[in-house]
């Protein structure tokens, strides 16, 4: 029987003005934390692990400080699915991060930014309708590569029962080149390596299921994705066990994935067996995970009204839970790659 243990911790840091809190990433180097707010479009960070409020920086992300023409409307506000930060021993000067659009770089010293990779320009998705969609969660491959996925923006809403608009792509930044690799998910998720760095895992969040593809010399194999994780059977009585954002330990290969809407987050073996689950009684939306300084997990939730901003006690707040939580033992390296550009 997997454990069950309830994390009553205050909030680690809580803006109170957040909507959608997402992507947490830990550096090792610079030991820096980030996360966004994909609905407000913006990329925060913490420069000081354990003085969070006194080191909280935020970047906002619209049309107003991109460096030079913007691409498309301005009708439309920018959103931030991922953060991709280029990690340095004396500190983040720099990042990428994925826009309504595509992908983007900002300069965390100015706030500038422009984009990089156009999702538009990606030559096997030439029906789709831009703006109509934003991107997701993401993560770097260990070649470098980002991967993305796409979905319906807040103003178009996902409907299940209309074909997917949604899909994951592959960037590489040095030949700012895109390519699709599956196409048609309601809501890609997120992207991790094993420990091995041979099996690619997706989180298919609208169909509750993690899958799992062969990765070889850099490249994954959607044709020969098999089911990896079932969220239904190990969430009984969740209506809609959504697999949201996830992080692999690479010191031994556990997952470690939040469930949307759940007040959980669970953790399964390399097998994909469940564990053990942390249930957060207050927070019902959780939304990323890491594994992150002195062997911590950090964990970003949303607002209870991602669109509207109602919301009362600590959603959208991050939790740092103790590294006791945790199996895996020793040094704690990055958990998002630097992107190769």
């Amino acid at each position: 029987m997997p454990e069950s243990i309830e994390i009553t911790a205050k909030p680690y840091i809580h803006d109170h003005g957040a909507r959608l809190s997402e992507g947490v990433t830990f550096l090792r180097d610079s030991k820096t934390l980030f996360w966004v707010d994909i609905f407000l479009g913006e990329i925060h960070y913490v420069t000081e692990i354990n003085e969070p409020k006194a080191s909280h920086k935020v970047i906002k992300i619209n049309a107003e400080n991109h460096f030079g023409d913007y691409p498309y409307s301005s009708g439309l506000p920018e959103r931030v699915g991922a953060v991709f930060p280029i990690d340095s021993p004396t500190g983040v000067k720099e990042a990428f991060f994925a826009g309504k659009y595509g992908i983007g770089h900002v300069s965390l010293e100015t706030g500038q930014w422009s984009y990089r990779v156009l999702f538009s320009s990606s030559k096997n998705v030439s029906e789709k309708k831009w703006d109509r969609l934003r991107s997701n969660d993401g993560n770097v491959a260990p070649n470098g590569d980002i991967y993305i996925g796409v979905m319906n923006d807040f103003h178009i809403g996902v409907d299940t029962k209309k074909e997917a608009e949604g899909c994951l792509f592959r960037v590489n930044l040095k030949q700012k080149s895109i390519e699709l690799v599956l196409d048609h998910l309601h809501i890609p998720n997120s992207i991790n390596w094993n420990q091995k760095n041979d099996i690619l895992y997706l989180n298919d969040t609208m169909a509750f299921k993690t899958w799992q593809m062969p990765y070889v010399d850099g490249n994954p194999q959607p044709a020969e994705r098999k089911l990896f994780i079932d969220f239904v059977p190990v969430n009984k009585g969740v209506e809609l066990p959504q697999p949201d954002g996830s992080v692999v330990d690479a010191r031994d290969g556990y997952s470690y994935c939040c469930v949307y809407s759940s007040n959980k987050l669970q953790v399964f073996d390399t097998k994909g067996q469940l564990q053990r689950e942390l249930v957060f009684p207050q927070t019902p939306n959780m939304t990323c995970c890491c594994i992150g300084l002195g062997g911590d997990i950090f964990v970003t939730t949303a607002s209870l009204d991602v669109e509207h901003g109602k919301s009362t006690g600590p959603s959208g707040s991050l939790y740092r839970v103790p590294a006791a939580h945790v199996t895996g033992k020793g040094d704690v390296q990055s958990s998002k790659r630097s992107p190769e550009f």
